[in-house]
């Protein structure tokens, strides 16, 4: 395995993203995937005065910002329709998303296809492909690649990236989410998509839910798919995803701060191994 930063999601940490930066240095972690935010809150990662509070924060504590998370495209659907409100909402965020990766300095935006982005169909995957066709475009002006956080199987990823049909489209892989919430086999869609990866990954465990338990002690195979990054020379971003201070993983501690630092100790003997 080549050169590893561990890092995590601000929304895994304690406290939801408050303050993730100033936690992220404390714990000895390198870099942080952000949220971008809710329509509701009118995606608070895209205001000036907020960018100004992260950089400041960056330059205090030294943590690498690698991708930015359209976390609200669980909400509202990446592939809507024109005419609709959501499909004015997805456009304005794509839009919103590239100006705001610039800022930070991001090299990548994390876009998630699951719940009310997930593909059903072929015309919803037709309109996905549109959407991120912008989205890579426009993000590929300023040296920002996109990837694609989902559940597809090797095959109709590689039908999605065909459409897409941009040099700075992967995919984002999961450590969990195949095997929890398809069955799939982990080794699996690394096998079969590892050469459409980017160079970021989230890891998280559990047994029948996820970021139930800490890295190694669920039924992923977390060791396994640790142990075939490195025989395939991984290198980039490792990024925690188990949300330590929510249920049910915050019972197995005392405090959710405990949880974190025993992950990253794992997370850090696994690539030793």
């Amino acid at each position: 395995m080549n050169i590893i930063k561990i890092g995590s999601c601000d929304w895994a940490l304690p406290g939801a993203g408050l303050y993730a930066t100033q936690i992220a240095a404390k714990v000895g972690l390198e870099a942080l995937s952000l949220k971008i935010g809710l329509y509701e809150n009118d995606y608070p990662l895209t205001q000036p005065e907020m960018q100004k509070i992260y950089l400041s924060e960056q330059q205090k504590y030294g943590i690498d910002y690698c991708a930015i998370a359209l976390n609200d495209f669980d909400n509202i659907p990446m592939h809507a329709r024109k005419g609709t409100k959501d499909y004015e909402i997805v456009w304005d965020l794509l839009k919103r998303s590239v100006a705001t990766a610039k800022t930070l300095g991001v090299q990548i935006i994390q876009v998630p296809g699951f719940a009310a982005s997930e593909v059903k169909s072929h015309e919803d995957l037709e309109h996905s492909a549109r959407a991120l066709q912008y989205l890579c475009d426009a993000a590929g002006e300023n040296g920002i690649s996109v990837a694609s956080e989902n559940l597809m199987t090797p095959k109709q990823f590689y039908e999605l990236k065909e459409l897409v049909n941009r040099e700075n489209f992967s995919l984002y892989f999961d450590s969990q989410n195949y095997q929890l919430f398809r069955g799939y086999n982990e080794i699996d869609i690394l096998e079969g998509l590892y050469p459409a990866m980017c160079n970021q990954i989230h890891v998280k465990d559990g047994s029948g839910a996820m970021s139930g338990g800490l890295l190694g002690t669920g039924d992923s195979n977390f060791q396994e798919t640790i142990d075939w990054l490195k025989k395939s020379n991984f290198s980039g971003y490792i990024l925690l995803e188990n949300y330590y201070d929510q249920l049910p993983l915050r019972t197995q501690a005392a405090s959710p701060y405990e949880l974190l630092k025993e992950d990253i100790r794992i997370l850090k003997e696994s690539l030793n191994k």
